[in-house]
């Protein structure tokens, strides 16, 4: 998997609140067969691993620039109850991404949700 793949794919929806979540995407697929994310935000958020701040979603016209600048670390695809999540790890000179932070979230997933 690539930047590219995820990022011509998915909507990315990331936590503009908490510098630790820098460069980490929850990714809805395009085919319309994606959870919902209020669910997964508020999960996240009583574990204390997304802010109060309104999640942001990457827009189209900055897709490009996204694909150049981040550099792809790992990703996870999970079944939710209604449809699946692809969460993804990059770096970015100016938003590193936290190993520590990806790994309560990978923790936080795996306790919840099924991977694929």
């Amino acid at each position: 998997m690539t930047n590219a793949d995820v990022i011509d794919n998915h909507e990315l929806t990331f936590d503009p609140g908490d510098p630790l979540n820098g460069s980490l995407y929850l990714c809805q697929g395009q085919d319309h067969t994606s959870t919902r994310l209020d669910s997964v935000i508020a999960a996240l958020r009583a574990a204390q691993l997304w802010s109060d701040d309104e999640p942001k979603r990457v827009p189209d016209e900055q897709r490009a620039a996204y694909k150049e600048q981040l550099r792809f670390i790992e990703a996870v695809t999970y079944s939710l109850p209604d449809g699946t999540l692809l969460i993804a790890r990059f770096d970015h000179a100016k938003f590193p991404s936290d190993q520590s932070r990806w790994d309560s979230w990978k923790d936080a997933f795996d306790a919840r949700y099924a991977r694929i």
